[in-house]
């Protein structure tokens, strides 16, 4: 068995442009382990191998559940050796190969879980950048014993800091370097790259997760980095926006931005937006399961989007039926993805679910008033109203007779009074 410092090495798990995974286990305590071995120039370049250790070490202080926890970082035989905790499961990228598009619900959940992971790296001082986030870096972790393919219980981003170390062998924090598909107008231009560049990579995922495919693809590499820079984010498909809430649509076209302050500002405004349509999503999701549980197979087979509500408060105001500007719409009047298509006919705007209708959703549930409470009440408030007419003409029958008794007094009265007078003439 080959032998990596104080771990056994059990097998190659996987090998990529960075260097070597293998599976592997700490003599002495047993623990199973995941190896990363990288390529022998980072070994060879001094200043690679000082920004190795030191970024490991930042690294290794990093805790939060979305993130691949860092137990250690060595150099030994000549070789830069990350030691990780090993994951259960397998990547986004084998996921969307096996499945294809996924449920706007399950991408969103995995959306709002890598940006809170951003975020915890992201708001270090100074700050960590991943650079090269894609769906090769996003592990989907199963229960230990389960099955590879099992459904998902959780999600670890992978790969901090290796970029920056690759940067730093050239010299400069500009360097591009990344996966093309998944970088940045900014990574690709060499300007200075922030946080809002992972962003803008979490918005290509988000795009490719939920359409099935990347909005950018070219045999060409020069090709896509010109889409990649200049080129806007093209719509979604109808089939595709069907059901997906307005807020969630925004935000992925704001991740897609090619102007990076034009982005979301942080990851955390990432996560905390989406996250208020995560009890909703869910909640539609089993609706529809339900639905499609009672319909006889063939019918029924997708449904309808509720029409559109109030925005959330805070949410720029837009007209029904105008999704939010990305950098293929005008700001300044000019024709926007929703208003055009091709040859500039007029699109047909959908009914869109939208925040407040799906976060409502289930809120409204528990304010739903029993049947049985509600017929005691109106037969309640009947008898009441019932009971008050009563006595007001009751009331009134009684006031009204010593009022008649009185008149009739006054005329007998008078007619006396007239016949009086009348004789005494005489």
């Amino acid at each position: 068995m080959d032998r990596i410092g104080e771990y056994l090495v059990r097998r190659l798990i996987g090998e990529g442009g960075m260097g070597k995974v293998y599976e592997a286990e700490e003599r002495l305590s047993k623990r199973r382990v995941a190896l990363k071995v990288l390529r022998p120039e980072l070994t060879r370049h001094e200043e690679g191998r000082r920004l190795f250790l030191n970024e490991m070490q930042i690294l290794a202080h990093l805790e939060h559940p979305n993130l691949v926890r860092s137990l250690a970082s060595m150099e030994t035989d000549g070789q830069l050796v990350m030691v990780l905790e090993y994951l259960h499961g397998r990547t986004l990228r084998q996921e969307l190969t096996r499945r294809g598009a996924l449920p706007w619900q399950e991408a969103l959940e995995h959306v709002v879980r890598i940006a809170e992971a951003l975020t915890v790296a992201h708001e270090q001082e100074p700050p960590i950048v991943h650079r090269d986030l894609k769906p090769e870096n996003v592990m989907l972790t199963v229960a230990e014993g389960a099955a590879e393919d099992a459904a998902p219980a959780g999600l670890k981003v992978m790969d901090f800091g290796i970029a920056k170390v690759l940067e730093g062998m050239h010299g400069t924090n500009t360097q591009s370097i990344g996966t093309l598909q998944y970088m940045s107008p900014e990574q690709i231009d060499a300007r200075t790259i922030d946080a809002r560049s992972d962003l803008y990579s979490l918005g290509l995922i988000f795009y490719e997760m939920i359409a099935g495919e990347p909005p950018f693809s070219s045999a060409s590499p020069r090709e896509l980095l010109n889409l990649q820079c200049t080129a806007p984010a093209p719509a979604l498909d109808d089939e595709v926006r069907s059901g997906l809430p307005r807020g969630v649509e925004e935000m992925l076209f704001a991740m897609l931005e090619k102007k990076p302050e034009s982005r979301p500002a942080s990851a955390r405004e990432v996560s905390e937006r989406l996250s208020l349509f995560r009890a909703a999503g869910a909640s539609s999701a089993a609706g529809r399961s339900s639905r499609a549980r009672s319909t006889p197979s063939g019918e029924g087979a997708r449904v309808s989007a509720a029409p559109p509500t109030p925005r959330m408060a805070g949410a720029p105001e837009r007209s029904t039926g105008e999704r939010a500007p990305s950098s293929g719409s005008s700001r300044d009047g000019g024709t926007t993805r929703d208003e055009r298509g091709e040859g500039d006919e007029p699109k047909k705007e959908r009914p869109r679910t939208d925040t407040i209708a799906l976060v409502e959703a289930n809120a409204s549930k528990a304010r739903e008033v029993p049947t049985w409470l509600a017929v005691i009440a109106i037969v309640a408030l009947s008898l009441v109203a019932g009971m008050t007419t009563y006595l007001v003409r009751l009331k009134t029958t009684s006031d009204a007779q010593p009022a008649a008794t009185a008149t009739a007094e006054g005329r007998a009265g008078r007619s006396i009074g007239a016949d009086e007078a009348s004789s005494t003439k005489r």
